[in-house]
């Protein structure tokens, strides 16, 4: 989920349909293509990825240049739509991404924003817990979602 860039263009095969159109995510490689299983559309079967009909995607590949904003919306909470979860360093994804962007504006984090749980990232996640008198610990659980004000809402 967010606000990305068409960074490559391809014509694809076997599993992946015929047509694959890349972003910009910077924490793996991520897109939008075809498949070769259409029931598998709607479902989180692709690990991140948008999958459509091959005829709608080769559609749409005609028209898609690279340098094309894109917008993937998750649902009304975002990268958070199914809960929290503990984030520990390896961790990767739109989540880590909001968690990063937040830091950085309370100026808790002074690394690039990619959405990656790095060695970095741990270091400030427990400056921050210590700064704040929080549970000694490089998780992002509850209390420190609380402590940066990031709450689900209906």
């Amino acid at each position: 989920m967010g606000n990305w860039t068409i960074i490559e263009k391809s014509k694809w095969g076997k599993g992946f349909g015929t047509r694959w159109m890349g972003l910009n995510v910077p924490w793996g490689r991520y897109g939008i293509h075809g498949t070769n299983n259409p029931s598998s559309i709607g479902r989180s079967a692709s690990h991140g990825c948008i999958r459509m009909r091959n005829k709608d995607v080769e559609d749409l590949y005609r028209y898609i240049k690279i340098d094309t904003p894109v917008t993937i919306w998750g649902g009304i909470f975002g990268p958070f739509g199914n809960g929290f979860r503990i984030l520990i360093p390896g961790d990767r994804g739109a989540d880590v991404f909001e968690v990063q962007k937040r830091m950085k504006r309370m100026g808790y984090y002074l690394g690039y924003i990619d959405g990656i749980y790095g060695e970095e990232m741990k270091y400030y996640v427990i400056k921050y817990r210590k700064d704040n008198n929080l549970t000694l610990t490089h998780d992002i659980d509850l209390e420190f979602y609380k402590a940066l004000n990031i709450q689900l809402f209906e």
